[in-house]
């Protein structure tokens, strides 16, 4: 089953200004396409002289670039700090991390992540024989407030929603899963990094990190402003399904 590019939307994790060790969630508005570029890995030869076809090992990954375009606009904010992170030196911008959201969750977006606030689910057991969501129950860890929504599909939870991080937390919680005619469910919890994205489960997601290698203005008679950006991946990219 074929899912839709109407609907996908670019997310940077950008360092402020004026605190470069806090992030903040920054849309990158309006880009007209995508393309997460490639990991691919090195050929190392290995065939000897009494060979007659080449022989490899795999070697090093060297990723490739992630491309994207926009209507470049003076007014539009994401705009202005993509120039300005492809045109300084400053190493805030060394390696900047990047969401593309899938359209299978439009709307949905990422937050940043709180040391002491609930981060994710996940699931060890689906368990068997829910008809409805379970409540769930997140206890010990030495925070309070944490709280979220159980994802069902075929009668197993198979994700969970955190409608509120908590805070206060100085290690993970437990979570328990009660109702739902069920039974058998069962996972585990991790706390939230300052400098990473909480990406809800209710979106697919294609996360990897980069540097704005380029932001270069194209100017043509009878038309918009053209940015064709470049993103210089390092390292692998993860693709993070939706939980249904």
């Amino acid at each position: 089953m074929a899912v839709k590019t109407q609907g996908s939307q670019l997310f940077a994790l950008m360092p402020i200004i004026t605190n470069p060790g806090t992030f903040q969630v920054l849309e990158i508005d309006c880009i007209s396409n995508f393309n997460g570029g490639g990991n691919p890995a090195d050929q190392i030869v290995v065939e000897c002289l009494n060979k007659t076809t080449r022989e490899y090992l795999k070697g090093m990954r060297t990723p490739g670039q992630a491309t994207f375009t926009v209507d470049a606009d003076p007014r539009v904010a994401s705009h202005i700090r993509l120039q300005q992170a492809a045109e300084s030196d400053d190493p805030m911008y060394d390696e900047i991390r990047w969401a593309l959201g899938w359209a299978d969750g439009m709307g949905i977006v990422p937050t940043v992540g709180a040391a002491d606030g609930l981060a994710s689910v996940s699931i060890t057991a689906g368990g068997s024989g829910y008809t409805s969501p379970p409540t769930v129950a997140f206890t010990g860890g030495g925070g309070t407030g944490a709280a979220g929504t159980a994802i069902i599909s075929a009668g197993k939870v198979v994700g969970v929603n955190i409608t509120n991080p908590g805070s206060g937390y100085t290690s993970a919680p437990t979570v328990a899963f009660t109702g739902g005619t069920g039974t058998g469910a069962a996972a585990t919890t991790s706390l939230g990094d300052p400098a990473d994205f909480v990406l809800p489960p209710t979106r697919t997601w294609f996360v990897f990190d980069g540097y704005v290698a380029d932001f270069p203005f194209d100017f043509q008679n009878n038309s918009t402003v053209k940015t064709s950006a470049a993103i210089q991946r390092s390292g692998p990219g993860a693709w993070v399904r939706k939980a249904v």
